[in-house]
């Protein structure tokens, strides 16, 4: 999917209001998400929690936002930063104890933060394969510990958004081990190719999250849970920081070609933020009963990959992460 073959099923513009709601953004500083999380700003919402790692870049991202056209921040409360890694299961379930003392409901949650393609191998503190703890553990344990205030979004007559970024490069993945996930080194070769592996598992990691997500909240008692649409999306090729990385695989002049070749033919950022807020703001989500469903530039439902409608896989990583998660913050701690 490039540039070239974008469907414009959605304008910006169409993007209902957002008054009186609340967001809560992974990763909302830089990238796609700093273009989605001014967007909400511009369409009006009452308050945007940014969760990442680097307060810098939020604090650089809020200037940027201060000076854009239709942004108003001069009250301070608009955005609010929360520091945490979501590689760590702990700290995940320390960013969600912060955002319920800034706010009692969310109305969209936004899981867009991802480490990209990486060469180097590395694990998180629970010594899972580190690009797919952060992309894919840390965003289950972070929405399921958020439910609660999810469902009080629900509340006198709003639906609730969930959207998962995912990416084209799920395609990349054709089978989920979950052994291979504690795995002590890398299981392609070579190191380029694993890593391409390797982020693309976690991307087809994000479906089958969104996916499940979606069924277990039909399947609940509690009728505000019909009322939480989730869906994944790919945002399209667009050339963010995220793209320096492929200087450490090619070199910086092939680096810098395939971004120049990517910037020409690929989405702009605008584009790529569209598909998040016709999911996240858009009534005709609800009125489709878009549920579970994974969609490309712009707003155009498609089809993924087949393992990423293998129900049972669902199932089973959804279980996998939900054992990660107890093991590390002990019974019953969506409760807690």
């Amino acid at each position: 999917m490039t540039g070239i073959f974008t469907y414009r099923s959605f304008s910006m513009g169409n993007t209902s209001a957002l008054n009186g709601r609340v967001a809560v953004m992974t990763g909302g500083q830089g990238g796609i998400g700093k273009e989605i999380t001014a967007q909400l700003l511009v369409h009006g919402i009452e308050k945007v929690i940014i969760i990442a790692r680097s307060e810098d870049k939020y604090i650089t991202a809020r200037e940027e936002w201060k000076h854009r056209a239709g942004i108003s921040l001069e009250n301070d409360t608009r955005t609010e930063f929360v520091k945490c890694d979501l590689g760590d299961i702990q700290d995940v379930k320390s960013a969600v104890e912060k955002i319920k003392q800034v706010t009692d409901r969310i109305h969209i949650l936004v899981c867009n933060a991802a480490i990209s393609v990486q060469n180097e191998y590395k694990h998180s503190p629970q010594n899972i394969e580190r690009v797919f703890a952060t992309n894919c553990v840390g965003h289950q344990v972070l929405a399921t510990a958020l439910l609660p205030l999810l469902k009080n979004g629900v509340m006198h007559g709003n639906d609730v958004r969930i959207v998962v970024t995912s990416s084209s490069f799920h395609f990349w993945c054709q089978q989920l081990d979950m052994d291979l996930l504690f795995s002590s080194s890398r299981v392609k070769w070579p190191a380029l190719y694993d890593g391409i592996w390797r982020y693309g598992r976690s991307k087809l990691g994000n479906i089958l999250f969104a996916k499940e997500l979606s069924r277990r909240l039909l399947d609940d008692q509690d009728p505000a849970s019909k009322q939480i649409y989730v869906n994944s999306f790919f945002p399209g090729n667009i050339v963010t920081e995220q793209w320096l990385a492929w200087n450490f695989s090619f070199g910086s002049f092939l680096g810098w070609l395939i971004r120049t070749i990517g910037s020409r033919l690929g989405q702009s950022v605008r584009d790529g933020a569209a598909t998040a807020l016709y999911l996240a703001a858009s009534s005709e989500v609800r009125e489709r009963k878009h549920r579970g469903q994974y969609f490309i530039p712009i707003a155009t439902l498609c089809k993924p990959s087949a393992i990423s409608e293998d129900m049972k896989l669902a199932r089973d990583l959804w279980d996998w992460i939900d054992v990660q998660a107890t093991e590390s913050l002990g019974l019953d701690w969506q409760y807690r």
